[in-house]
Formats: C-alpha cells, sequence, structure tokens
C-alpha cells in the first residue's frame, strides 16, 4: 500500500500546485475532469420485473509535474437504488471487481436496496524518457484490436454488455513500451496475482506476464505476443488495416493451461472484423471462433455472456458467435441503430437497438435496449429470456 500512498501524495501535491490555486503565468499541469449520469433502467424477465435507479459519477486526474512524469487516477462512484440491489443475493459482491491486488473498492451504504460504492479503477504513475515508457500502477493495458471481441486482450478483457462502464476496468500492473523504430515497438507486461472466481465457480489466479512486438508492413499493423496468463501459457498475434475503403481487423491467441483440465483445455481464440462507413451510415461485422465452447449450450450460455468472469479464452461461452451492428447519424446530434449477436449453433441471439441525442454540448441521452433470446427446450420454442430498458443522461464536465 506504500506504492497506492505514494500516488496519493503526488496528486494531492499536484492539486494544490496547479497553477488554478498558484501563480497564473505558469502552464497548467494539474487537471480534473468527469461526468455524471443518471440511468433508469427496467429489466423483464417473463415472470418478473425489476426497476432500478443508478447514479454514477466519475472523476479523472492527471498531474504533469515536468516532461518526464506523468500522475493519473480515476474514482469511480455508483449509487444503486432500486429492486435488483435489493433482492439480488450479495449484490455488493456482484458490482465489486476482483482482478485487482489491492483493494481499493468501498462500499459506503448497503440498507435496503440503497447501496452506494466507490473505487479507484485507475492509479498510476508514467515515467517517459525518449523512447522507453514505462507505467506502473493500476491501469488499462489494451492489446486488443477489435471491436467487440479482443482474444489478444489477456490482461483485462472486458464485457461488451456492460455498456455504462466506457473506460472499462484496468489491473495492477507494471507496464514498459521501448520504441525500436518509427513503426514498431517491443512491449513488456507483468500484473500482479490475486484470485477470481470463473463462471463455473472455481478460483484463479489472474497473474499474467508477456510480452509484445508490433510492427507495420504493407501498410497493416501487426502484433506477435507470448507470455503466461491466467494459469495458461500463451501465443497470438493480430493485424490491422483497409481492405478497400473498409477497416479490416483480425487477433488469434492459442492457450496451453499449466494443468489442463475439462474446465480449463487447450484452446484456439480467433476474431476477425470489417467496419465501414458509407456516408452517414456505419456497419460492423465480426465473428468469434472459441475452440473451447460449446455447441450445444443453448440459454445457459447468454447468462455467462453478462458475467464480468469473462476473459480473453473465454470471450464467449459458444463456440461459433457473429455479430453485425449499423448506425446511422440521421442527425448531426442524432444517432440511432442496433447491434445483433447470434449464437445459431446454440439457437440463441441477443439484439440491442439504440439512440443517443446530444442535446447540449455536454449532454446526452441514451436509450439503449438488450433482449436475449433462446430456445426452451422444455417448452419447445424460441423465447426472450430478458429485456432490459436503460434510459440514461450524461453530463460531462
Amino acid at each position: 500500500m506504500k506504492f497506492v500512498k505514494l500516488i496519493l501524495i503526488c496528486l494531492i501535491y499536484g492539486f494544490l500546485q496547479d497553477p488554478s490555486f498558484a501563480q497564473e503565468d505558469k502552464a497548467k499541469t494539474f487537471f480534473v475532469n468527469g461526468y455524471l449520469k443518471e440511468m433508469v433502467s427496467f429489466n423483464d424477465l417473463e415472470d418478473s420485473a425489476l426497476v432500478d435507479n443508478l447514479i454514477h459519477n466519475r472523476l479523472n486526474f492527471k498531474w504533469y509535474p515536468n516532461e518526464n512524469i506523468r500522475f493519473y487516477g480515476a474514482l469511480r462512484s455508483r449509487l444503486f437504488i432500486g429492486q435488483t440491489s435489493k433482492y439480488l443475493e450479495n449484490f455488493e459482491d456482484f458490482i465489486d471487481y476482483d482482478t485487482y491486488y489491492f483493494d481499493l473498492n468501498w462500499t459506503i451504504i448497503n440498507e435496503n436496496g440503497v447501496v452506494l460504492h466507490t473505487m479507484i479503477d485507475r492509479f498510476y504513475m508514467e515515467w517517459i524518457k525518449e523512447k522507453l515508457t514505462v507505467k506502473l500502477g493500476r491501469q488499462r493495458i489494451n492489446w486488443g484490436i477489435n471491436t467487440i471481441w479482443n482474444p489478444n486482450d489477456i490482461f483485462n478483457a472486458y464485457s461488451y454488455f456492460d455498456f455504462d462502464y466506457e473506460e472499462r476496468p484496468g489491473i495492477d500492473a507494471l507496464r514498459t513500451e521501448y520504441y525500436t523504430g518509427t513503426n514498431s515497438s517491443l512491449e513488456m507486461a507483468i500484473s500482479l496475482p490475486s484470485k477470481t472466481i470463473n463462471p463455473d465457480s472455481t478460483a484463479m489466479n489472474i497473474f499474467s506476464s508477456a510480452l509484445m512486438y508490433k510492427t507495420n508492413k504493407w501498410n497493416y499493423d501487426f502484433q506477435f505476443m507470448g507470455g503466461y496468463s491466467r494459469e495458461n501459457w500463451v501465443l497470438g498475434a493480430g493485424w490491422a488495416g483497409n481492405l478497400g475503403s473498409a477497416s479490416l481487423k483480425g487477433e488469434m491467441s492459442y492457450f496451453y493451461p499449466r494443468v489442463k483440465s475439462k474446465t480449463d483445455p487447450k484452446a484456439f481464440v480467433g476474431s476477425i472484423s470489417l467496419d465501414h462507413s458509407i456516408g452517414n451510415f456505419y456497419y460492423n461485422v465480426s465473428y468469434l471462433f472459441n475452440e473451447a465452447g460449446y455447441k450445444d449450450l443453448g440459454a445457459e450460455g447468454l447468462i455467462r455472456l453478462n458475467s464480468r468472469a469473462l476473459t480473453a479464452k473465454n470471450l464467449s461461452p459458444y463456440k461459433h458467435s457473429g455479430f453485425i451492428q449499423a448506425s446511422y447519424q440521421a442527425h448531426p446530434l442524432i444517432n440511432a441503430g442496433f447491434g445483433t449477436m447470434l449464437f445459431p449453433q446454440n439457437k440463441a441471439m441477443f439484439l440491442s437497438p439504440f439512440a443517443t441525442w446530444n442535446i447540449f454540448q455536454d449532454f446526452d441521452i441514451d436509450f439503449i435496449v438488450q433482449a436475449f433470446y433462446a430456445e426452451d427446450t422444455s417448452r419447445d420454442k424460441f423465447r426472450s429470456y430478458s429485456t432490459s430498458y436503460f434510459l440514461r443522461g450524461k453530463w460531462s464536465f
């Protein structure tokens, strides 16, 4: 915890040294921004319904004491009021992230359906010296390329369904990057060990350590990586470039477990995506192959899809997953579209229409639907298992 205290002291010191509070002729070195969101949700579970409210605040801090050193911090606070927080057993554990070495989560209130939870999800120091960059602390290590599924994102994979967490979770780690040329670099990252619970309720150590090499050839960006992640040896590669006027991206990883088991077999995971814009119309088509995925999981897989315990090895519990997203900028201030995730072998699908209205310069209104469908073998019919409606206002400052 000494390191955490050191960075906290530095951020407070930077706040006091900010020119807004000191001399006005100095360049600004301390920055604060963030947002405040209010979201109402209605969850239709066919035989019951849940109404919830979430107030979500985020504060980002940056301090640049000199040209070589930078400090970053972010505080994420959420106030849950509603039926889910009241009736869901262990709701406090459900919203808590257990993938960090340092416990920087606090539940301030937990009483009669009112839960106030806050956490520090960014807290790191960056040191830059010529071609070398070193980052130490709680940060996000984003090695993924694709928009939806990232088999290369072995340090902190994320769930597509967790749309209200745009910054995505991070990890307590050391990361160094050395630029070997104009378009090439060598990167090393090591995360601190911590135990998390898998969707099958088994425990897993999330310690990861890996190297990545990036280069550019034939106007395509390539990356190659190798290392150890979450009790698996892993090799991976990815690319990003243009196919005509579209963007073509792909990435793949092969996971070989330290101890093979039925719940943790060796597996190849690969994804490919195509992004394209035609005027105000945008679309994305993606496909994910998970060698260890199931062909006949059915509706049970929908629950795992929405789990925060997803990893780069298990981005989808299904063997084959497809995704189509399209949106249209109907007005400079209004964007609308839909996303569809398909699991044809398992007779399951996910639908998500959405619309965004930028009412003012720093204020947006979002309407989002998330609906999960699958075959009900007991009733011999294809039906909705859950449909959630979200209305969200966001003020950025």
